[in-house]
């Protein structure tokens, strides 16, 4: 048992994937809903940290550990896919996010309104799920995969929902000024974007402990409060 956390497991593309429930400690709920996605690193001690803390900020959180089965073939899926790599909709590891936020928004304790936060491996899904209708506070630290349009197909540009809040570091080689800038033409309002000088790919993992990491964080809770 994880510090917090109850574990449960989500049926989802053929496959069950073990998740951890974070729930508030203080009030009584029904409370929003965070899907908290890790990067490429896995299920981590940082991301735990950011689970308790958005949970002690009066969020429920599910965090999913992706890798439940096989680390090296969920990476194998996510990159080397033709679905995958133009992340489309549809593909098996974009359906299982979207079976992970219907599993949020049906607990007992969550009040349907829901938010999440992806960064580098997952930061595509967020893109995909801003399309959702109940997709009200989409956060995405960096994405790497959808490698076309910005990492969002232009079929999709008009389906965004709600505004996504993005956090892209300036010296970030795997996303790239060139690709945050195509997706901003093509969404305009539709995302905020915040850069941060000084650091490269990993705001919340390898430039954890920076003060831009902390001004990237302060601004996804202030994000969470205006919108769940």
């Amino acid at each position: 048992m994880i510090m917090g956390a109850s574990c449960q497991s989500v049926r989802a593309n053929g496959r069950d994937i073990d998740v951890e429930i974070f729930t508030p400690s203080i009030g009584v709920g029904p409370w929003s809903g965070v899907l908290l996605l890790h990067e490429l690193f896995g299920l981590t001690a940082n991301v735990r940290s950011d689970a308790r803390h958005l949970a002690q900020s009066g969020y429920l959180v599910l965090a999913p550990n992706l890798y439940t089965d096989s680390m090296s073939r969920y990476c194998m899926k996510m990159f080397f896919t033709k679905d995958a790599l133009a992340n489309r909709d549809g593909s098996g590891p974009t359906q299982e996010i979207h079976h992970c936020l219907d599993m949020l928004k049906k607990h007992p304790s969550c009040n349907g309104k829901l938010g999440m936060v992806g960064m580098w491996l997952t930061g595509g899904f967020v893109l995909q799920m801003a399309c959702r209708d109940d997709m009200l506070a989409p956060v995405v630290y960096h994405h790497s995969n959808g490698l076309i349009d910005g990492g969002l197909p232009k079929s999709q540009h008009a389906h965004v929902k709600h505004t996504i809040q993005g956090h892209f570091a300036e010296g970030d080689r795997i996303c790239p000024k060139s690709r945050v800038n195509t997706l901003k033409k093509a969404l305009g309002d539709k995302l905020e974007v915040n850069y941060y000088d000084n650091i490269g790919h990993g705001i919340r993992s390898a430039f954890r402990y920076t003060p831009q990491s902390d001004e990237a964080w302060n601004r996804t809770l202030e994000f969470f409060s205006q919108h769940l």
